[in-house]
């Protein structure tokens, strides 16, 4: 991806000023195309705007309504997690709402990061009870099989996921340390107000160490956008001070995601521009940096810029990360076999 393309980026992500640049309408057009299919378009754009890059009439244009329409669908997901949250908090069911909004609130300009599911994590302890609530709520049908990793549903337009468990480890070991670490997580949460309303969101540390899982899980099979990465980035920069890396680093140590750590640290400050003031603490550049880069500018959010089909596409990526992701890997088979077993629906 061109350099280009990243200096206007990084000037939204951290409102530095640009030089004197412009971009042939061809350039423009690219870039905004790039844009989407990172799903960064608003950010972007805004930028574009912000700075008076001259891109001729209708690119301007062009970049205008698309930081209108993603303003439009932040504030309608706002309202919905606030909406949410409240109806939650009266049935005194724990929660915490994970990405999305609750890190959307942390760039400078929040409406204009895309949106996308609201993730609410409530536990395996309280799953049932939050399906049965929310059944009663919406008049929805669910499948009372209880499933690996969530429940999807919709409403209002808006989609959910309701997590039992926040990811899934196909090495046991590994995901029963995540489980644990995150079923606490569940109890010393934080808060952060959206939308007028009071929102439980995982603390700093835990927070980072599950957007790292979160991460980690999307690269090894279809791939992984650069919104996640400014996820990241902005959350790293708002909430450093506060985050427990020795912590951080030991718990990701444990589940074998040191090296994707450091690799993706790597790729925040060299590409997104993240300034870390963390005493002692400089990522690693290495070649699973270069190879997680080229993933996302080669296929975008989720791979899906990438027109082949899925299953060959997550096949390749296991074969790319078997020297990184040696035990997740060789344990898939297992743990899909497993499954039924353990009488969960996918």
């Amino acid at each position: 991806m061109d350099e280009l393309f990243y200096t206007i980026l990084r000037a939204e992500l951290w409102q530095q000023p640009i030089g004197n640049i412009s971009l042939t309408p061809q350039q423009a057009k690219d870039f905004i195309e790039e844009a989407k299919k990172q799903s960064v378009a608003g950010l972007f754009c805004n930028s574009l705007v912000h700075h008076d890059i001259p891109i001729g009439k209708e690119y301007t244009l062009k970049a205008l309504a698309i930081v209108k329409k993603v303003t439009k669908e932040n504030k309608k997901r706002n309202f919905d997690v606030a909406h949410f949250c409240r109806f939650f908090q009266r049935q005194n069911i724990p929660f915490v709402i994970v990405k999305g909004q609750s890190v959307a609130a942390l760039y400078p300009h929040p409406d204009l990061r895309q949106s996308g599911d609201i993730d609410v994590f409530c536990g395996q302890n309280h799953f049932v009870e939050a399906r049965e609530q929310i059944a009663q709520k919406t008049d929805l049908q669910f499948d009372p099989a209880i499933p690996v990793k969530h429940l999807a549903f919709s409403i209002d337009g808006s989609k959910y996921e309701l997590h039992r468990i926040l990811s899934i480890f196909s090495y046991p070991p590994n995901q029963q340390f995540f489980n644990e670490n995150m079923e606490e997580a569940l109890i010393r949460h934080d808060e952060i107000e959206i939308d007028g309303v009071k929102v439980p969101v995982l603390a700093p540390t835990d927070s980072i160490f599950f957007q790292v899982v979160h991460i980690f899980y999307h690269i090894i099979k279809e791939g992984i956008g650069l919104r996640q990465l400014c996820d990241l980035a902005i959350f790293v920069h708002a909430n450093q001070e506060r985050v427990d890396f020795d912590e951080l680093q030991s718990n990701l140590k444990k589940i074998g995601l040191e090296e994707f750590f450091q690799a993706i640290m790597s790729i925040l400050v060299d590409q997104l521009g993240l300034t870390l003031r963390i005493s002692g603490f400089t990522p690693r550049t290495s070649t699973l940096a270069k190879k997680i880069l080229k993933d996302i500018n080669d296929g975008g959010n989720f791979g899906r810029a990438l027109e082949e089909n899925r299953i060959l596409i997550i096949l390749r990526h296991y074969i790319k990360y078997l020297p990184d992701a040696t035990k997740e890997i060789l344990y898939i088979p297992y743990e899909k076999f497993t499954r039924k077993k353990r009488g969960l629906t996918s």
